[in-house]
This record gives structure tokens, C-alpha cells and sequence, in this order.
């Protein structure tokens, strides 16, 4: 696969698991590998081996689904072949996270970089590491 196939590939995928996450953590999952690990701010580390699981947080009835989502400054690099890294910004907003009614949002901004690998088994790209960087202002 050239370069630009490549990015494009990758790229798309990345955007396809926010439009899930609009939708639900449960929408997520046919993107990760079984050995994915994701990194979110405050040191959340989970994974299938993590308590609870990266699939437990995904299909957990606390799960907020993200309302809108735009990504920036996306950047894919090849791995060899068969893997790639992707960066990016994104800013998106969420329902503010309480116990009642509230109809806030909350806004989201973070550097992130995620690793896809295609997966023989599966015969499909998978995304196997994710993290989240927050930040506070545009830079």
C-alpha cells in the first residue's frame, strides 16, 4: 500500500471510532485489537488485562457518548507495512458528566496518537494503542 493510500486508510479508521463513540462504547470495539491498550488523562491505563477491562469501560452503562467531534493537524506515519501511527488535535464536547438532568457540555481537547496494525486473523486494520493528551488552550 503507497503512502497516501495509507493515510487515507488510516485516517478514515480513526474518524470512523469517534462517529462509534457518538453512538456508544460498545461501537468501539470492532476497531481494537485483543491486545489493544489505551491511555486517558488522569492515568486511566486499560486493556484486556487491566480491572476493569478496556471492554468492561467500553460497555459500561456510565459511558458518555461524544456529541460532536472535529480532528486537526492529522498526521499518519507508516510502520513498515503493516502498521502505522496516527496524531492528531481533536476538540469535542460531550452531556456534561453529573447525576441530574443537566444539559451542559463539557469540551474535550487533547493531542492524540493511535497505532493501527493490519490483523492477518481478522483482515482488517485494528487499532492496538490509543492516548489521550489533554490540553487547555490552542497552541
Amino acid at each position: 500500500m503507497d503512502v497516501s493510500m495509507l493515510a487515507d486508510t488510516i485516517s478514515a479508521l480513526e474518524d470512523q471510532t469517534w462517529r462509534a463513540l457518538m453512538d456508544n462504547g460498545r461501537a468501539l470495539l470492532p476497531f481494537l485489537s485483543r491486545d489493544c491498550v489505551m491511555l486517558f488523562p488522569l492515568g486511566m491505563k486499560i486493556s484486556g488485562r487491566t480491572q476493569p477491562s478496556l471492554e468492561d469501560v467500553m460497555k459500561s452503562e456510565a459511558f458518555v457518548p461524544w456529541k460532536r467531534y472535529r480532528l486537526s493537524d492529522v498526521e499518519v506515519t507508516p510502520l513498515g507495512t503493516e502498521a502505522a501511527s496516527i496524531t492528531y488535535r481533536v476538540k469535542a464536547t460531550r452531556q456534561h458528566i453529573t447525576d441530574d438532568d443537566d444539559e451542559r457540555s463539557d469540551e474535550f481537547r487533547a493531542l492524540v496518537s493511535s497505532v493501527w496494525k493490519k490483523d492477518p486473523e481478522a483482515g482488517k486494520w485494528l487499532m492496538c494503542v490509543h492516548q489521550q493528551t489533554p490540553y487547555e488552550e490552542e497552541i
